[in-house]
């Protein structure tokens, strides 16, 4: 009975919490509403692959942390918690290949630093897809283990982890660095004009015209 009452307690504060929180997001957005945002351009393409990419990162990382912790701590509750997480985050991983694979099928605007992009985009790309083939053979393992997890899989979900930063990291670098998939850089570097090329060294070119 006392324990029914402390979860009942628990969940009545994570309710409460993520009231508080829809409040103030709808808070926030009102107060937004009278700030004037210059339109780039006149299309819409609602993007889904970040917003996949960051439930992938976070489920899988606590997760895999959870599970592996409470393995080895010996508590079942967190094992439990963990397991789900991990689950969901492999779920999240594979909309994230999904929905990048199909976002570059989509007509995309020239940029300047296409050419250092690619580079890139060819390492987060397949490194998406191995990492996708990697949860899911570490799923199915998880499947088949009960109680305490062997220290295999915990270094197996390790090295995922490591492949996870590093995908982040490729993806941090199209974005951050080049601007890949920004329209801003995009349309603005259309917009540029070409830097005009000078001669700055020698003696400049006679035309024929002589001044009084």
């Amino acid at each position: 009975m006392p324990s029914a009452m402390k979860n009942e307690k628990l969940w009545r504060q994570v309710g409460c919490a993520l009231i508080s929180g829809c409040m103030l997001t709808v808070g926030f957005g009102w107060a937004d509403e009278g700030v004037p945002v210059p339109p780039l351009d006149a299309g819409l393409i609602i993007l889904l692959h970040p917003v996949c990419v960051h439930f992938a990162i976070a489920l899988i990382v606590f997760g895999a942390l959870l599970d592996c912790g409470g393995s080895l701590s010996g508590r079942q509750d967190w094992q439990q918690a963990g397991r789900i997480g991990f689950f969901a985050g492999v779920g999240a991983v594979g909309l994230a290949v999904i929905s990048g694979w199909i976002e570059q099928q989509l007509p995309q605007p020239n940029s300047v630093f296409d050419p250092q992009v690619a580079e890139l985009l060819f390492y987060h790309e397949y490194g998406g897809y191995a990492l996708l083939g990697f949860f899911i053979i570490l799923l199915v393992a998880r499947l088949q283990i009960r109680g305490q997890l062997p220290l295999l899989y915990i270094i197996l979900a390790g090295i995922g982890l490591v492949g996870l930063t590093v995908q982040g990291y490729w993806g941090g670098e199209m974005v951050y660095r080049y601007g890949a998939g920004v329209r801003a850089v995009h349309i603005l570097s259309e917009a540029a004009p070409p830097a005009p090329l000078e001669n700055t060294k020698g003696p400049k070119p006679d035309t024929g015209l002589k001044r009084d």
